[in-house]
C-alpha cells in the first residue's frame, strides 16, 4: 500500500477541523417505519435494490443504515452520491471513502499522487475518469460522512468500535481511533460503553453474520 497510515491519520485530522463535520451522528429510533442496517455496498446498487425489494422497504417511511464503502470495486460506484443525498439512506465514512477523500485534499502533489495510486489499487480507478464536476460533488458528499452513528443503544461503524469509555472519546480525539474505525480486520476490540447494546460493522468479507461480543459484522460480500 502506498502511503502510510500515519499520512492518512494526519490529513485527515485536517479535514475534522471543518466545525459543521460530526464525528458521531446521533439519531433516534425510526417512529414512522423500521431501521435496516447493510454491509458494505462497494458499487452494487442494483443488487442493494434488490435486497430492499426482498425486505419490502418503504423509502417514504423505513431507513437505511450502511456501514460505509458505497464506492470502488462493483460497476455502479458513481450513484453512490445520488444515495448519499437521499432522505432515507444514512452510511459512515469506509475506508474506500477515506481513500477518495485523502487524494483529493491533498495538498502536496506528491502526497496527492500516492494516496491516488493507493486507491487506485484498490479498485478505486472508475473515480478519477470521472469529470471535474462530479468528483467535486462525490467529495462533498463523503467527506461529511460521520466515522460513527449512533441510533438509541445501537452503533453502525465500518470497521470496529475501538474500546473506549464513550463516544465522546471519539467526538474529542478522532484522529487517535481512526485506523481502528476505518481499517481494523483481525484485532475486533471488546466494547463495553454503557447504553450500547449492539455494534454493527463491515469492511471483512465473512461467510454470515459474525458476532464478536456485542459487536456483529454484516459484510457478507456484495462484490466478489
Amino acid at each position: 500500500m502506498l502511503g502510510s497510515s500515519e499520512g492518512m491519520i494526519t490529513q485527515l485530522g485536517t479535514r475534522m477541523k471543518q466545525s459543521d463535520w460530526e464525528s458521531v451522528l446521533r439519531l433516534e429510533t425510526n417512529k414512522n417505519g423500521r431501521d435496516f442496517v447493510c454491509g458494505d455496498i462497494h458499487g452494487c446498487f442494483s443488487y442493494f435494490e434488490d435486497r430492499l425489494i426482498d425486505i419490502g422497504f418503504c423509502k417514504n417511511s423505513d431507513r437505511l443504515f450502511c456501514v460505509g464503502d458505497l464506492i470502488d470495486r462493483g460497476p455502479e460506484s458513481r450513484m453512490a452520491v445520488d444515495y448519499i443525498e437521499m432522505p432515507w439512506f444514512y452510511s459512515v465514512l469506509g475506508n474506500h471513502e477515506e481513500m477518495f477523500i485523502m487524494a483529493i485534499a491533498a495538498t502536496d502533489a506528491y502526497d496527492g499522487y500516492l494516496y491516488k495510486c493507493d486507491h487506485i489499487e484498490n479498485d478505486g480507478g472508475w473515480a478519477y475518469k470521472e469529470k471535474l464536476a462530479y468528483k467535486k460533488r462525490l467529495y462533498q458528499a463523503v467527506e461529511k460522512l460521520p466515522l460513527i452513528i449512533q441510533v438509541e443503544d445501537v452503533i453502525i461503524a465500518h470497521a470496529a468500535l475501538p474500546a473506549v469509555k464513550s463516544l465522546k472519546d471519539i467526538e474529542i480525539a478522532p484522529r487517535k481511533y481512526i485506523e481502528t474505525i476505518l481499517w481494523e480486520r483481525e484485532n475486533i476490540p471488546p466494547v463495553a460503553i454503557p447504553g450500547i447494546s449492539k455494534v454493527y460493522v463491515g469492511h471483512t468479507i465473512v461467510t454470515e453474520p459474525t458476532d464478536y461480543g456485542i459487536t456483529t459484522n454484516i459484510d457478507t460480500g456484495a462484490y466478489l
